[in-house]
């Protein structure tokens, strides 16, 4: 980090954070074949220092380096891994208990916050909406079969 020049201003690189997730977030909704290399090479353009880029070697040690970072961060046990998961799931939990009610939302606001990933709250209300749609859906297709599996155990 020495020949890198840090960033200073706490505006500044909460800036660069939110233009980075942006970038991840539109590859990830527009290509599902994007991966771990792709989603690199994404955080490794947000280099402070434009010179560094023209540096092949540098740049291809940076995106290996933020490639193994991101693998390892994935896996299940990973605390960061845990954490985020979990977050995630108490939002969603939380906006499928209250439905259609604005307390699902300010649940998963809340949960989202403690790890800093409220900025994803529309993205994760919207996937538990769908996921009350598919549940109702269920119990009214498979609802008797449901009872009788139930009413025989």
């Amino acid at each position: 980090m020495s020949d890198q020049q840090a960033l200073v201003n706490p505006v500044e690189m909460e800036n660069l954070v939110v233009r980075c997730v942006k970038e991840v977030l539109e590859l990830l909704d527009h290509s599902e074949e994007a991966g771990i290399e792709e989603i690199a090479e994404i955080m490794c353009g947000f280099s402070r220092d434009g010179e560094e880029s023209f540096n092949t070697n540098k740049l291809q040690a940076r995106k290996a380096v933020m490639s193994r970072i991101l693998l390892k961060s994935l896996q299940a046990g990973d605390i960061v891994f845990e954490r985020i998961s979990h977050a995630i799931y108490l939002a969603t939990r939380g906006v499928v208990l209250a439905r259609n009610c604005p307390h699902g939302r300010k649940l998963a606001e809340m949960a989202l916050r403690r790890v800093g990933t409220v900025d994803l709250t529309d993205k994760v209300v919207a996937a538990a909406e769908i996921l009350v749609v598919v549940a109702t859906v269920s119990v009214d297709v498979h609802g008797q079969w449901y009872k009788y599996l139930t009413d025989n155990m």
